[in-house]
């Protein structure tokens, strides 16, 4: 993998990764008495939700790697590429926040709504549609996504002049074998990380903050033995869930 490509890459990361941790504070945080605060469950939460957010990450910057891959060296910082390239990014960071902020949302529709036995598919599903409902009378989606473009366009002027490099781009069939790496990095990731061995925490408040949201989409409707998102148990703030003081 050449230095050009993973330092076009950095910018996005560092983005990404930020906003995840953010997410995952404020859920912490606002779930200060059910969640599990011991250094070392903390400590595992975070390498937890690294990983899985670099696996996400890698998935979700391919149309930009295809885009650098294709993009004729003698275009590279030009007008075109700069403008293609932020809007890239701002729709990178659009899409970030709008799943940070909708995970934000549903957890705290599922924990203001009267606890709903999760027996079956059926039941959940149902208790589903009525926080949709609930989110979209609560939020007006015209001005929630206008906050979400003004939020991307700020965070693209801070990160704009950090977007570029005067590193060369390599040759086309060079750039052409380092984008058939890339993909084999994607799916040997993905294919190696078990978040179902990885995130073993009992306190499911911990569990749910820990993993990164793209990345539980990706493990429930791609791996063979994954549970459907939907039908995971979101927590309820009027019992900590997991909390196992005798140590069965």
């Amino acid at each position: 993998m050449n230095s050009f490509l993973i330092r076009r890459l950095i910018p996005f990361l560092l983005c990404y990764v930020c906003l995840e941790i953010i997410a995952a504070l404020y859920l912490g945080i606002t779930n200060i008495n059910n969640v599990d605060w011991h250094l070392s469950t903390i400590i595992q939460d975070i390498g937890v939700l690294q990983l899985t957010s670099l696996v996400s990450f890698l998935f979700m910057v391919i149309p930009y790697v295809c885009y650098l891959t294709i993009l004729p060296a003698k275009y590279q910082n030009s007008n075109a590429d700069k403008i293609i390239c932020s809007m890239i990014f701002i729709a990178f960071i659009f899409l970030n926040i709008l799943e940070n902020t909708s995970a934000i949302i549903f957890w705290k529709e599922f924990n203001i709504l009267k606890n709903i036995p999760l027996d079956n598919p059926e039941t959940y599903f149902l208790k589903a549609q009525s926080i949709l409902i609930n989110i979209y009378q609560e939020y007006p989606l015209i001005k929630f996504l206008s906050i979400i473009i003004l939020f991307s366009l700020i965070i693209w002027k801070i990160i704009y002049p950090y977007l570029f490099t005067k590193i060369k781009s390599p040759s086309f069939f060079r750039r052409l074998f380092h984008f058939a790496l890339y993909i084999c990095i994607c799916v040997l990731a993905f294919m190696n990380i078990d978040i179902e061995e990885l995130n073993n925490n009992i306190n499911k408040y911990n569990s749910q903050i820990s993993e990164d949201r793209t990345y539980g989409i990706l493990n429930s409707f791609v791996k063979k033995n994954s549970r459907l998102m939907l039908l995971r148990h979101y927590p309820d703030r009027n019992s900590k869930i997991g909390k196992n003081n005798d140590n069965q």
